[in-house]
């Protein structure tokens, strides 16, 4: 499979990274949490104005007709640049409109141009992820759907105009959107509220794959940016008059960090690549979120301790990548989630080419 970038792909490499650099004041003031954060205008603006929040839909719906690889290049430098936007979330949220069976007229489009802040409330409180299997429920009442149970969602949902829920309904996980859910203490309540039926669970795993990839590429970014910060702080950090980058022990686990990165950046590009051709390509979004997890958490904690104490500090970036590679780990179920997914699985093959 060759993961080599054309022209066109380097060129909105360059973009997002000159667009980011841009935006990069309000991530690096050393207090911004790494939890649900509301959602910035001003970053979502700019987002929209370049086609970003469009890049994997048609040009009909005012998309720009990519591929998820693009995905990844984008949202890659969004993570190196720390920019808290709820990218891969909305990215999903819009799939699942996309491919709806029925969705309101013009959805799509204003979600594209940023006027309708619409992202995913699929978990629910006091239960692990498991959004095949809700306890929300779904009936129909004289042609009307109302959903009743309460929602999370892996973004700050004040503000939303809408989200995509799931709930139990024609004995399977059926996907609702929800215009302006009651939103209390960061929990959607929902009680019997009006929803509009989008579709069935190839729906919700084409949605979920689609952010997996997105997430997959944030995570790439943070990973490769804590791998430059550490060898550049071995490189002229100094310890008994000569620089860490001469002890060998810490230049064999940058080493290892560099492994870690490289296997992500491919297993990323790889799960893009298969995803665009078939987007309800569970196992490869599992494949893929699993190994994220694993390489993300060993960058991460690798470049904390090559950095020593200074990493622990609140005004240093490298332990905002690391809390963000842990958030990203744990959004659209954790390693141990999809592990349990493929583990599943294993028996419908004859052969399984072993990834994680």
């Amino acid at each position: 499979m060759d993961f080599t970038l054309d022209d066109e792909q380097r060129a909105l490499q360059s973009a997002v990274r000159e667009m980011a650099g841009r935006l990069v004041r309000q991530a690096t003031s050393g207090d911004v949490a790494v939890g649900p954060q509301p959602v910035d205008r001003e970053v979502w603006s700019s987002l929209a104005e370049m086609g970003l929040l469009g890049l994997p839909f048609g040009e009909d719906a005012g998309g720009m007709g990519a591929s998820a690889v693009e995905v990844v290049l984008a949202s890659s430098e969004l993570g190196a640049a720390r920019l808290q936007a709820p990218y891969a979330d909305a990215l999903a949220a819009a799939a699942m409109v996309a491919d709806a069976e029925s969705a309101p007229d013009g959805l799509l489009e204003q979600i594209v141009e940023g006027s309708q802040l619409v992202f995913t409330a699929l978990a629910e409180p006091g239960r692990a992820w498991d959004p095949e299997h809700p306890e929300t429920t779904a009936v129909e009442q004289d042609g009307t759907w109302r959903v009743t149970g309460r929602k999370l969602g892996t973004t700050a949902l004040s503000e939303v105009d809408a989200v995509v829920t799931t709930a139990f309904c024609c004995e399977t996980a059926c996907v609702f959107l929800v215009r302006q859910p009651a939103v209390k203490d960061g929990v959607i309540e929902l009680d019997g509220a009006e929803a509009i039926r989008l579709g069935g669970p190839e729906l919700l795993q084409a949605g979920l794959s689609l952010g997996i990839v997105a997430l997959a590429g944030e995570a790439l970014g943070c990973m490769g940016a804590a791998l430059t910060m550490t060898t550049d702080y071995l490189k002229t950090r100094k310890q008994f008059g000569v620089p860490l980058a001469t002890f060998q022990t810490l230049t064999q686990r940058a080493a290892d960090m560099y492994v870690s990165v490289e296997l992500a950046r491919s297993t990323a590009l790889f799960a893009a690549m298969a995803i665009s051709e078939n987007a309800t390509d569970g196992a490869t979004a599992s494949r893929a979120k699993a190994l994220l997890g694993r390489t993300g958490r060993h960058v991460g904690q690798e470049a904390i301790q090559l950095h020593g104490g200074i990493g622990m500090t609140a005004e240093y970036a490298v332990g905002h990548y690391t809390s963000r590679l842990t958030a990203i780990e744990h959004t659209f179920g954790d390693s141990r989630y999809h592990l349990g997914l493929l583990a599943r699985g294993l028996a419908d093959h004859e052969m399984v080419d072993v990834l994680v």
